[in-house]
């Protein structure tokens, strides 16, 4: 319990309180927030030509990342959500203490979830062109359960080996890369951000004991930036005031800091040059390691929205 002066009391009572207003409780929204989020909510449409298409895994995690995106945009996010009942904190299946088996999931609303599965099986029938991947789709035709096909299609690719290749090829791509011998012609900005998206997408394919530490991941960012002379000694300079200011491990940074230093030492010797370069001559990027998407454009005037 709370108690406040007197004073500030008799102010409330007699400026700010309003007997004629409805009383609203607390944490509840207000009518205002929820006609305007029911709104956007309303002027979604989702867009099955919106999902990428599904080839093979080595484009698994870009195709991953692009799919929950979209997912997310057009309010389905229970259709990839795990198809059996979890514990909040491991995140492992709840099992049935009687009968052994895994709960499965049950949504709020049964009506409405079927309706959104089968829209989304369709569009899951779509984009899943790998062999696996519609021998997956086509043993869930049944029951169109898109979280059983979803949760089956991220335990195959995460294990699959063809998936496992593009971590290989850019954990060695990031050992091997230096800017000045790379022969790229566009800002420095857009080398370092795209090496940095390299070390991402390393991680993400990696299980927690094999991912590379902040510290591995800054040493290769730095061997990267030998002969850049503008931006070379960053890193250093960086440690230096460190250590001159007398702060408690001086050599500590992280990765993302350091990117973010090196893209503000760039950004001077980027504007120096007076004018833009030709990017028809830029370098292939991160991007042709993991054998990008080359999916045709479609029209987009054919929507499908959601029952």
């Amino acid at each position: 319990m709370h108690f406040f002066p007197v004073e500030l009391f008799d102010h409330f009572r007699i400026s700010l309180c309003r007997h004629d207003e409805k009383i609203v409780p607390w944490q509840v929204e207000l009518p205002s927030q929820v006609n305007a989020k029911a709104s956007f909510l309303k002027s979604i449409k989702p867009n099955s030509k919106e999902y990428k298409i599904f080839r093979d895994d080595k484009s698994w995690l870009p195709l991953q990342d692009s799919t929950e995106t979209t997912i997310m945009s057009h309010n389905l996010m229970a259709m990839i959500l795990p198809p059996y009942k979890i514990y909040p904190n491991t995140g492992e299946f709840v099992t049935d203490p009687i009968t052994d088996k895994l709960i499965p999931y049950k949504p709020d609303d049964p009506g409405l979830d079927e309706i959104q599965q089968t829209w989304f099986f369709k569009v899951l029938v779509d984009v899943c062109q790998s062999p696996v991947a519609k021998k997956i789709v086509n043993q869930n035709r049944d029951t169109m359960d898109t979280r059983k096909v979803w949760y089956e299609l991220c335990t195959h690719c995460q294990n699959s080996m063809s998936s496992k290749m593009p971590s290989q090829e850019l954990l060695r791509y990031a050992h091997t890369a230096q800017l000045v011998n790379s022969g790229h012609r566009g800002k420095n900005q857009s080398w370092i951000t795209n090496f940095a998206e390299t070390i991402r997408q390393h991680q993400a394919l990696q299980t927690d004991e094999n991912k590379l530490s902040d510290q591995m991941c800054v040493d290769v960012l730095n061997n990267s930036m030998r002969g850049t002379t503008h931006i070379k000694g960053v890193l250093d300079t960086y440690y230096t005031a460190r250590k001159a200011a007398g702060i408690p491990d001086p050599f500590n940074i992280t990765f993302e800091e350091y990117v973010e230093r090196l893209i503000q030492a760039a950004q001077p010797h980027h504007s120096t040059l007076g004018q833009s370069r030709n990017r028809s001559g830029q370098s292939a990027n991160f991007h042709s390691i993991l054998g990008g998407e080359s999916d045709e454009e479609e029209d987009d005037s054919d929507e499908e929205e959601d029952p």
